[in-house]
C-alpha cells in the first residue's frame, strides 16, 4: 500500500515488505528485503544486518488512488484534446486503468543510509589537547576504536544490501476487482481468436510494468521481461507437444510440487492468512 508519513520497520528477522511511503526506518533487523518507493533515502539506526533494498515490485487496483490520497503522487492533467474521453484518443476500459498519468518523485530505494556510519564533524577543544602520535607517526588507536569501527569484513556482512536484478520479484496481489477481471475477460476473449492463450502470469507481468506508476529500472525491467518470455516458451512448448491428457497431468504435477513447497518453506501460513482476510471481507 502507500504510506502518507512513516513506515518504521522494527526488530524484523527474515521479513518481505513491499510499500511505498514519504520516509522509511529501519531499526535493529535482519534478513529483511524492503521492496519500496520513497522520495526519501531508506534510514538505517541500530543494529541491522544483513537488510537488502529493491524497487516497488508490484501493482494492484486502487495503488494509483492510494498514491494520491497519500501526497505520494500528483495527477498530470493533459490537454483536453488528449483526453481518453475525447476525438480519436478513445481508449479502452483496460487503458482507463492508468488514466490520468501520474507524476512521482525520484525513488530513492537504492540509497539506504546507515546512520551509525555518517561522520559526525570534529570540534576543536582547546581545554583537551590531542593524543600523543605514535612513533609511527599516526594517531594511536585504542581498544575502544577498533570496536567502534569493526572489521571490513563485518561491515560488509552486516551493512545494507541491494538486490541484484537477477534475484528480483515481482509480487502479485492475490485479489481481483471489477476493473482486474473485466481486464482479463477481456484479453481472453481477444485471445481466445488468436493462435494462442496469453498465461495468467504473463498478463499480470504486463500489468505491472503497464499500469504501475513507478517504471523500474532498466535492469529489473529486463529481468522481468525475461522471466516473462521464459514463461511463455514453457506454455507453448507444452500446448504443442504435450496431449490434453497429458497437460491436465503435467498441471497436477506443478499444483503438487508448489504445495509441498509452500508447506516446506513456511509460506502456507501467509497463504492461509490471506484466505482469513479474504473471507472476513478485508481485502
Amino acid at each position: 500500500g502507500a504510506v502518507a508519513g512513516l513506515i518504521h520497520v522494527v526488530d524484523c528477522e527474515k521479513t518481505t515488505i513491499t510499500s511505498a511511503a514519504r520516509r522509511i526506518l529501519v531499526s535493529n533487523s535482519s534478513d529483511a528485503t524492503l521492496n519500496i518507493f520513497s522520495p526519501s533515502p531508506p534510514l538505517l539506526v541500530g543494529d541491522n544486518r544483513t537488510c537488502q533494498f529493491a524497487p516497488y515490485n508490484t501493482y494492484y487496483d486502487g495503488l494509483r488512488e492510494d498514491l494520491l490520497a497519500t501526497g505520494l503522487a500528483a495527477a498530470v492533467v493533459p490537454p483536453a484534446e488528449h483526453s481518453p474521453a475525447t476525438g480519436a484518443n478513445i481508449l479502452r476500459e483496460a487503458d482507463l486503468a492508468g488514466w490520468p498519468p501520474l507524476q512521482c518523485a525520484s525513488n530513492k530505494w537504492k540509497q539506504p543510509v546507515e546512520m551509525s556510519k555518517l561522520e559526525m564533524p570534529q570540534v576543536p577543544n582547546s581545554a583537551n589537547p590531542s593524543p600523543p602520535a605514535s612513533p609511527s607517526g599516526h594517531s594511536g588507536v585504542g581498544a575502544d576504536d577498533k570496536a567502534h569501527h569493526g572489521s571490513g569484513s563485518d561491515n560488509a556482512v552486516q551493512g545494507p544490501i541491494i538486490v541484484p536484478a537477477s534475484e528480483f520479484h515481482v509480487l502479485f496481489v492475490p485479489f481481483e476487482s471489477e476493473g482486474a477481471r473485466q481486464r482479463r475477460l477481456d484479453a481472453e476473449e481477444v485471445e481466445a481468436n488468436s493462435e494462442g492463450m496469453e498465461s495468467q502470469y504473463c498478463r499480470l507481468m504486463a500489468e505491472v510494468l503497464q499500469l504501475s506508476p513507478f517504471r523500474l529500472p532498466i535492469e529489473y525491467e529486463r529481468r522481468v521481461l525475461v522471466k516473462a518470455e521464459r514463461m511463455r516458451t514453457v506454455q507453448q512448448a507444452v500446448r504443442k507437444s504435450l496431449t490434453k491428457e497429458q497437460q491436465r497431468r503435467f498441471e497436477d504435477d506443478l499444483n503438487r510440487g508448489f504445495r509441498d513447497w509452500l508447506v516446506t518453506s513456511g509460506n502456507l501460513r501467509q497463504v492461509l492468512d490471506l484466505v482469513h482476510l479474504e473471507r472476513r471481507g478485508a481485502l
